[in-house]
């Protein structure tokens, strides 16, 4: 028997939730290397990123009785990753930031003005490097990483190759990593956490 066809993601899902494991499939191969691209925007390893993707899909699976997806399917997987990369820096960085919680991703309640001020410091940093990247791959890498697109999306777009979108994304994070220096990672721990708030 040949693979079942779907026509979206939403028949997909649909079917998914009676254990149809060709639903899953057909979500697994439209998704999967699309959420490996977006987690190496954030974790710059693949080895990690697609054992990170592998759990995501792994969680659905065993979810899919109970599984609520409110937006789209890929906003959801997407979203699911910047939680994971959130949970992991801050668990690798936790003394370092010691202010965030063990529970939740998340500022104090009530900040105090200097928190505030190292807010604002690290966001205009972090916006002056991204500034400061060649045009061609500063606009690749705020669609990639403002815009959540798959290197798909942003090839199309642009009228570019996939692999040339890649690239362009590798020298983005290599040159904020030299303008950031060794904070970077840590730097971007806070970015992470303030776009998810915003």
């Amino acid at each position: 028997m040949g693979m079942q066809k779907f026509r979206d993601d939403q028949e997909a899902l649909l079917q998914l939730v009676d254990g149809n494991i060709f639903a899953y499939r057909h979500l697994f191969d439209h998704h999967f290397s699309d959420l490996c691209n977006f987690l190496l925007i954030y974790l710059h390893r693949k080895e990690l990123a697609e054992e990170i993707a592998l759990d995501i899909f792994t969680y659905v699976w065993e979810k899919r009785n109970t599984l609520q997806i409110r937006t789209t399917f890929k906003s959801f997987l997407l979203a699911a990753a910047k939680n994971r990369a959130v949970s992991l820096y801050r668990k690798e960085h936790q003394q370092l930031f010691p202010q965030i919680g063990t529970d939740e991703a998340s500022f104090p309640n009530d900040p105090d003005a200097q928190t505030l001020m190292e807010i604002i410091e690290l966001r205009n940093l972090i916006e002056s490097a991204i500034q400061k990247l060649p045009e061609k791959s500063r606009q690749v890498y705020q669609m990639a990483w403002e815009e959540n697109l798959s290197y798909n999306e942003i090839a199309e777009k642009l009228g570019l190759s996939s692999k040339t979108v890649e690239n362009h994304v590798g020298i983005a994070l290599r040159k904020l990593r030299e303008s950031l220096g060794p904070y970077y990672k840590q730097i971007f721990l806070w970015w992470i956490v303030l776009q998810m708030l915003e």
